[in-house]
């Protein structure tokens, strides 16, 4: 299978640019110090001490024990001695495993998650691993990674690092690597993503074998690997592309980051609920609650076709909610994030009636879910819209009351549940229900 290469480049122009993607170099250069010589070199940061010779020959050194300070040597990348990097496990929900060779287990936070490691996400599941300069790696449900390659260059202090997507989706935020020679590589079964400092987007279909990239901030570039002098598309900030084997994408705009309708509302009712102001262009939404601002502590996603979304429920508290478009060619586009406050404060009732023709009585119950000590306001109106009550109890305790006596007509009745938690009164008011009373 042809293979697609994505180089990221960091360029001040945002626009389409052709550009040759380096590869990975196979000599590494190095710079004399003070007190260095090939036998103190070989001892330190060679595989074996005895490979001296081999650079020495390369390099046509005449005395081992003298070298000038500021000459550079060639050195085989393959006689160098490397050390694992591990990763940080930063957080995770839902069914996660992490298999390696020894078998699988399932995470803890803080806990490393070393190289050949294989994370498997299962329904509604999140995990987001930290890497040692900060950068993080939020891989969400039904996907497979396996951290292929998490390496340091003990010469040079370079650190390599290798992501491999066999499905699903990863999310990665890159801190700008100092070292020149550091690399930081996503793969799939068709291309190869390559950054040096950026926030990026990478997903696999095995279904339709398409790798789908999204550019959120630096440059990735596009090319196709069958020689080396393939030359790579520039995808700036706010572009995407989708890629397949054997064919290089386009660039493609990222649609805009959508808007909330009523973005302070407090979620109250038993289900999260979303509503998105329709953005042109979307054939879907994509919707991650979490409990930090980042979304690497992800709890709950859903996607729809529709702009109105729903999620499970979450307990009380403040959290965030990250929402974007995606294309007809299913790439994400730009995210907004917006935080709310969960506060469980719902409200049903019902209505039974017994007693005489002369002596009618209405009975009007309720229940309620959610936190915290609560009161309720009870309303009775004959206008459809609950306005003009002809009883407005407030202040009640308990989950019922006794209306006599009502004259014949259509009747709308709703309760309020006031609720107080840390200090603060919330109330949520139930559907209005209607009643009809027919009298002789």
């Amino acid at each position: 299978m042809k293979r697609l290469i994505l180089v990221s480049l960091l360029l001040a122009s945002a626009g389409p640019v052709a550009a040759k993607p380096p590869a990975r170099p196979e000599m590494i250069d190095y710079a004399v110090r003070k007190g260095d010589n090939l036998y103190t070199l070989a001892e330190r940061y060679f595989r074996r001490i005895g490979d001296y010779a081999i650079v020495r020959r390369l390099n046509r050194v005449a005395d081992p024990y003298r070298l000038p300070v500021g000459r550079i040597l060639r050195i085989p990348r393959r006689l160098l001695r490397e050390e694992p990097v591990p990763a940080r496990i930063e957080a995770f929900s839902g069914p996660v495993r992490i298999v390696t060779a020894g078998g699988s287990s399932v995470p803890a936070v803080g806990m490393t998650a070393d190289e050949a490691s294989r994370i498997e996400t299962g329904a509604n599941a999140f995990v987001s691993v930290r890497l040692a300069d900060g950068s993080t790696v939020s891989i969400p449900s039904q996907s497979r990674v396996t951290i292929r390659r998490m390496r340091k260059l003990l010469l040079t202090g370079a650190v390599e690092r290798q992501f491999d997507i066999d499905s699903g989706r990863l999310r990665a935020v890159v801190t700008p690597m100092t070292n020149p020679t550091s690399s930081f590589r996503v793969t799939t079964p068709v291309a190869v993503a390559a950054v040096r400092g950026t926030q990026f987007q990478v997903g696999y279909d095995p279904a339709r074998g398409t790798d789908a990239t999204e550019v959120l901030e630096g440059t990735v570039g596009v090319s196709a690997a069958e020689t080396r002098s393939a030359v790579a598309l520039l995808v700036p900030a706010g572009f995407g592309t989708v890629t397949a084997a054997g064919r290089a994408g386009s660039l493609v705009k990222l649609l805009p980051a959508p808007a909330l309708d009523d973005p302070g509302r407090i979620q109250n009712e038993r289900e999260l609920a979303f509503a998105i102001r329709p953005l042109g262009g979307a054939s879907a939404y994509h919707v991650e609650v979490a409990r930090d601002g980042d979304l690497l502590d992800r709890i709950e996603e859903a996607q729809s076709a529709t702009p109105v979304v729903t999620l499970p429920s979450v307990p009380t508290g403040t959290y965030f909610v990250r929402i974007a478009a995606i294309d007809a060619q299913g790439l994400e586009g730009l995210p907004a994030v917006y935080g709310f406050e969960r506060r469980l404060n719902r409200v049903e009732g019902s209505m039974e009636s017994g007693g005489g023709r002369r002596d009618r009585r209405y009975l009007f119950r309720w229940y309620s879910e959610g936190e915290g000590t609560r009161q309720f306001r009870f309303q009775l109106s004959t206008h459809p819209d609950g306005s003009a009550p002809i009883i407005d109890e407030i202040g009640l305790s308990g989950n019922q009351i006794a209306v006599t006596n009502l004259p014949s007509g259509d009747y709308y009745w709703r309760v309020m549940s006031v609720q107080f938690v840390d200090g603060k009164a919330q109330g949520a008011w139930m559907p209005l229900h209607q009643f009809h009373i027919q009298t002789r």
